[in-house]
């Protein structure tokens, strides 16, 4: 061949158009992949808000643990705990004695904060007293209903 003849092949530069292949799940969480790396495909409305304090919540403190509560919770082992849950219905709760001896109850309380705290445990304590009674008369709901079926059923069979 002829040197004028040859002609030299020069390549083009290579733009390679990977199809873009979308799963459905990359879609929902709205990620868009693209070759091999992984691109975030949010947009500025997406981003979080700036940081804020976090609002102040109300304390609540825990209620306190009263002999009823005790009562109630171990009469599902004991059933009749719970007619000394339903007793405490009809007694009152007293403070003892304000002493201002060592061992005293709450000396370092003053009267009206005590008074308070009394208050409180006293609700407490009828809240877990009327369970008590709640659970006592279905248990008896459901013996006097047990009875009666058993009757009933014997009736029937002879």
């Amino acid at each position: 061949m002829s040197s004028s003849s040859q002609t030299t092949l020069v390549a083009a530069p290579a733009v390679a158009h990977l199809p873009r292949t979308t799963n459905p799940v990359d879609d929902f969480f709205g990620l868009a992949r693209t070759s091999s790396r992984i691109y975030d495909s949010r947009s500025e409305r997406d981003v979080p808000p700036p940081y804020v304090d976090a609002p102040e919540y109300i304390f609540r403190a825990a209620e306190p643990v009263t002999l009823a509560s005790y009562l109630f919770k171990f009469g599902f082992l004991f059933p009749p705990f719970w007619i000394l849950g339903v007793i405490i219905l009809l007694s009152p709760l007293r403070a003892p004695a304000p002493s201002h001896t060592p061992g005293a109850w709450l000396p370092e309380k003053t009267d009206a904060e005590r008074q308070l705290i009394i208050k409180r445990m006293r609700t407490v304590e009828l809240k877990w007293a009327r369970r008590c009674l709640y659970a006592l008369l279905t248990l008896i709901h459901l013996i006097i209903a047990v009875v009666v079926g058993l009757v009933t059923w014997h009736a029937l069979r002879k």
